[in-house]
């Protein structure tokens, strides 16, 4: 017998008995209960989930748990349970940056179309915040945990461990390295490919790359812009690769203020994302450098923020939609599932919609608006 389910058996008995009080009164926390039987929280979520099936608690929007009534389960099964809201923890780096406030808003409408709340929260990209903010999840009995993980060394250790004690989790939009779990991503090398292919077509011979800064330890984007330029024979120097140390307009802004100032100025520079290639553009107009005639300048996501720069900016549109229903249906089949199933690992397709930041002809197109951009093509890649 599981560990979770020899602790609910040992409770349910006890609260039948009435050892911890009477029925709508409130039950230990996922935390006292972890501790009083030295297991992990996952563990000790998992029987209290046990718990609110067979009705003996009575899950709401709190936590602890209520008391149930002993009628409330006659068979033992969980058939007459008073079930509550079941709940998933999504976990943003940034919840104030466009791409994540798309994800949030996607990933909460496909989970209530699968009967599940979502509790969001914003790590800040701080370690101990995010691994404050899970335990907190875990406590108050979320079912199964939506991450984008942040960069920290020690975020993997994190997630090994929470995937060896049963925690359901799915990583949105960024994976790591040696965590055997579910993921779903852009390929991110392609879309770097594909902006350093559309500017070679375009005639532009000198390159330069804002990037997303030093913590950030495998950037895919810049490794498929980089591999696409070898094929023609192009380098891209260290010293043309330029961060402003964050993904910010303000980063963007300083990291291209460092790229214009040398000698040799590139004449098309690519973007980590969309809001660093915006302060790039910044930049360059406020010291009048112009844009796409002096530097192309071209970025990541397709926020919708591109279509109202001046000159509209070219970005690399990949469907978010589908990353945020994917994601939830990784976390919600392995709920229902079987927890024991391989990892599945989902990269998505991208596209690049050029505008006039790279092609001043492209300007006269009337780009298609919203959801319409992104290609909802996904690749599934299991074990890579």
């Amino acid at each position: 017998m599981a560990k979770f389910d020899q602790i609910a058996r040992d409770l349910k008995a006890e609260i039948l008995a009435g050892v911890h009080g009477l029925p709508g009164e409130r039950f230990m926390t996922v935390r006292e209960l972890a501790e009083r039987f030295g297991v992990a929280l996952a563990t000790a979520q998992r029987a209290v989930k046990r718990l609110k099936a067979d009705g003996v608690l009575i899950a709401d929007a709190t936590s602890p748990a209520k008391i149930g009534s002993a009628q409330a389960a006659p068979d033992g099964n969980g058939s007459g349970a008073a079930r509550g809201p079941r709940r998933l923890g999504l976990i943003v780096t940034d919840i104030t940056n466009p791409f994540f406030s798309r994800i949030c808003r996607y990933i909460q409408r496909a989970a209530g179309e699968r009967g599940f709340q979502v509790l969001v929260a914003s790590s800040e990209s701080d370690f101990p915040r995010e691994r404050k903010l899970i335990e907190g999840f875990l406590e108050i009995g979320v079912e199964g945990l939506l991450i984008c993980p942040g960069l920290d060394e020690a975020c993997a250790a994190l997630y090994r461990e929470l995937i060896g004690q049963g925690v359901r989790l799915s990583f949105v939009s960024r994976r790591l390295e040696g965590v055997e779990a579910d993921y779903v991503v852009a390929h991110n090398f392609v879309g770097g490919a594909s902006v350093a292919g559309h500017l070679l077509t375009t005639g532009y011979d000198s390159f330069g790359y804002v990037g997303f800064g030093p913590r950030l330890k495998r950037d895919e984007r810049l490794q498929g812009f980089r591999a696409a330029l070898a094929e023609e024979g192009i380098e891209l120097p260290e010293q043309r690769v330029a961060d402003g140390n964050g993904r910010r307009i303000v980063h963007g802004y300083r990291a291209m203020q460092r790229l214009m100032q040398r000698g040799d100025r590139p004449r098309a520079v690519f973007a980590f994302n969309d809001l660093l290639a915006i302060g790039s553009l910044q930049y360059c107009q406020e010291h009048g450098i112009a844009v796409p005639g002096e530097v192309a300048i071209a970025g990541f996501d397709n926020l919708p923020e591109c279509r109202v720069t001046s000159p509209p900016l070219t970005s690399v549109a990949y469907p978010v939609e589908s990353i945020a229903r994917l994601a939830v249906q990784n976390v919600v089949d392995r709920i229902d599932g079987p927890a024991d199933r391989a990892p599945n690992r989902i990269l998505l397709e991208p596209h690049l919609v050029v505008r006039g930041s790279t092609d001043p002809k492209a300007g006269s197109v009337r780009p298609p608006v919203g959801e319409e951009e992104e290609t909802p093509r996904h690749r599934r890649r299991m074990g890579v």
